[in-house]
């Protein structure tokens, strides 16, 4: 049976509709997390016990102000260094990573409503971390790390929570 040429030509447009409709369709649906984020504002805060960093420097380890303000200033830039470069997010739920000027690599996860981010690393295992905002260029992680460290010298680690809020952009 031979088809009419306006016929064929119908069902050709119909066929071209749905394929470039459902291919819209999946594009919307792309997860934005997928891509290359580069590290951009960090912040950070850090407590020990009920002190911000800065005053048990001063309260509790004698310090002066000025010596506080110079090592939290080393501390800060520290983590800072620990946060410039970039993460390569892939669909596969592997990333790759170079912050802080180390590669690294693992796999990563989200929780059904795009609120916790779950990095697990190769090398240091895995990382939790709330996601304040997400959008196609933009994703802001915020998290809180509890760091055991003798600070003072007399034997005994202090308790230090550092919370952690940065920035990426693609």
């Amino acid at each position: 049976m031979k088809m009419k040429p306006l016929f064929q030509k119908s069902i050709f447009l119909v066929l071209l509709a749905v394929l470039t409709l459902s291919s819209c369709k999946k594009d919307s649906k792309s997860d934005p997390i997928i891509g290359t984020w580069t590290a951009g504002t960090t912040t950070f805060a850090a407590t020990v016990g009920d002190k911000t960093l800065n005053q048990y420097f001063v309260d509790i380890m004698g310090l002066t102000q000025e010596q506080a303000d110079s090592y939290t200033a080393l501390f800060d830039q520290t983590l800072k260094q620990a946060f410039t470069g970039n993460i390569t997010i892939k669909s596969n739920n592997t990333y790759t990573d170079n912050l802080g000027g180390t590669a690294d690599s693992g796999t990563w996860s989200l929780n059904s409503d795009q609120s916790v981010l779950t990095i697990t690393s190769s090398t240091n295992g895995p990382s939790t971390l709330d996601v304040v905002e997400l959008t196609s260029s933009k994703l802001r992680l915020h998290t809180t790390e509890i760091v055991q460290q003798d600070l003072n010298s007399d034997g005994t680690d202090e308790t230090i929570n550092v919370t952690v809020d940065v920035t990426f952009t693609k």
